[in-house]
């Protein structure tokens, strides 16, 4: 029995698994466009002060929220707790997955992204993601700094914090006002917070220009969705089989096969 529900559901796991039949159904949202010189000129002009001074309010926000809003016992520091801090030095901790792995490089993804939306590369970008998670790790807590979240916050805050940059960069449209120029702001905002906030304090959130005001222009943006059945076997004392539909939906960010790219994440 077991067999024939493999014989089956085979060629149906098949053509849910095989990318090769992910790619026949792809599905291009737009055609690419490359990034105004002008725009790149402008977005990649360095402002170390601001990008510095998001990283430190961010930083400071959180804190603030943590210590007199949710009253967390971590958030009542001194500098007696920061000098323990230094004295004992990094330690593993034992938080939760979804406090280390998530929450951590979401933070670190903010700090990466004061520098990012500050006209530094993806590499300097993570300066600023390391020298946020020391502050918050030395300076911020009254808990002993932690070696998994120092490593955690700036390597996964800048992979997320790049996709973020580049997904909020794709809705941006300088040419764009009123309602449909409001929407996409308020988009950029969900997606990156720290971009949304350096466009609004250098002016850029509803300031008009002849230019679409993106940093990559519109890379090849596609979409493709793959329909199949999954079987489960429980090798259990009722040996169970149990089988359903399965979906995939896929967004590509440029071209897989597009030239010799050397730039992270396109």
């Amino acid at each position: 029995m077991r067999f024939l529900w493999i014989l089956l559901l085979w060629p149906l796991c098949l053509a849910a698994q095989t990318p090769t039949d992910a790619i026949a159904r792809r599905h291009l949202i737009f055609d690419p466009m490359p990034a105004d010189s002008a725009d790149v000129a402008r977005l990649e002009k360095k402002a170390f002060w601001r990008a510095a001074t998001e990283t430190f309010g961010f930083n400071i926000g959180l804190w603030a929220f943590d210590r007199y809003v949710k009253k967390g016992h971590f958030a009542y520091i001194s500098f007696q707790t920061i000098k323990e801090n230094f004295k004992h030095g990094f330690e593993w901790d034992n938080d939760h997955l979804s406090t280390n792995m998530f929450a951590h490089p979401y933070n670190g993804s903010l700090f990466y992204n004061a520098g990012r939306s500050n006209g530094y590369n993806f590499w300097q970008s993570e300066l600023f993601a390391i020298g946020g998670s020391a502050m918050w790790e030395l300076f911020m807590e009254r808990e002993y700094p932690s070696t998994n979240d120092i490593i955690a916050t700036p390597i996964g805050g800048a992979a997320i914090g790049e996709v973020l940059y580049r997904a909020s960069d794709l809705l941006l449209d300088d040419r764009s006002s009123g309602a449909e120029r409001f929407g996409r702001e308020l988009a950029v905002f969900a997606l990156s917070p720290i971009r949304s906030l350096t466009r609004i304090v250098t002016g850029d959130a509803w300031k008009r220009r002849a230019t679409p005001g993106r940093h990559f222009g519109h890379p090849p943006l596609s979409v493709d969705l793959s329909l199949g059945a999954r079987a489960l076997m429980f090798h259990d004392a009722d040996n169970r089989v149990k089988a359903g539909a399965t979906a995939r939906l896929g967004v590509e960010y440029g071209d897989r096969f597009g030239g010799d790219t050397r730039v992270p994440y396109d």
